[in-house]
């Protein structure tokens, strides 16, 4: 399989996700739902490399996908104040894809798989929630939240149907991404309440204050790791050469950083 062949199913799956979901109404106001490439590659990985695959995997895919949509969904109104109308909508959005992804577990009568999922769905929105509260963590302690919040229910997936040799890869390969996305909003003058709960916890902790400095070294370490795994792996040469290109692990951090800034 090589990455044309990769790149069709994702995109496949985008559409049957985009279509089960679709409502005109929150549609209209509130966009397509987020079914980012980098999470529906890692759902199917197994799939890609050649495992064994029923209808019930398909099935299932496209629930914890689902189930990203909903949190994405709510974590937007979470960082704006939601008082327009399509603010308003982007909470039902999220409820509504939330109902979606029970109803399609409920169909396959998988209850163990929906008490998994559930309760990671707890400890996702705990996690999540503990950004807004005044906690303080070490810097680890936050980057082991946000792996967390990432990339939890795709691990759950892998560990309800045997795929656990992927977990290594879509925890270091999702909180990349993130870092990622935090470095680019810095980089723009932006933030995020992750990055101000991060800086709090930094000056009351007294661990070191350039937290964005660790936030690159960790990304530059993850990078280092995964790029080691990958090409260790026993991934055929197409799936190592997307992955790679996915998280663009073959350009150094730093010379990026330097370059954008």
């Amino acid at each position: 399989m090589n990455e044309i062949h990769i790149n069709n199913h994702i995109e496949q799956l985008q559409l049957k996700i985009k279509t089960y979901v679709r409502h005109r109404t929150l549609h209209k106001y509130t966009g397509e739902p987020d079914v980012r490439e980098s999470r529906l590659f890692f759902l199917i990985l197994p799939f890609l490399n050649g495992e064994d695959w029923t209808e019930e995997h398909e099935k299932s895919v496209i629930a914890v996908a689902v189930i990203y949509s909903a949190l994405t969904a709510h974590d937007q109104i979470k960082e704006l104040n939601a008082s327009s109308k399509s603010q308003q909508l982007t909470v039902l959005a999220g409820d509504y894809y939330s109902g979606l992804y029970y109803q399609l577990l409920a169909k396959l009568s998988n209850i163990e798989l929906i008490r998994t999922l559930s309760s990671g769905i707890i400890d996702i929105s705990e996690k999540k929630s503990s950004v807004y509260d005044q906690i303080h963590r070490t810097f680890d302690e936050w980057m082991e939240t946000v792996q967390t919040i990432e990339s939890l229910s795709i691990e759950q997936f892998y560990q309800h149907f045997g795929f656990d040799i992927y977990q290594s890869f879509v925890r270091r390969a999702l909180l990349i991404q993130r870092l990622s996305h935090e470095l680019d909003l810095l980089n723009q003058g932006k933030t995020s309440r992750f990055q101000e709960s991060l800086a709090e916890s930094a000056s009351m902790l007294g661990y070191q204050s350039n937290w964005h400095a660790l936030l690159e070294r960790r990304m530059e370490e993850e990078k280092h790791c995964l790029l080691t795994e990958i090409t260790t792996s026993q991934f055929p040469d197409s799936i190592q050469k997307y992955m790679k290109q996915l998280l663009d692990l073959n350009k150094s951090v730093n010379a990026s950083v330097l370059r954008e800034r």
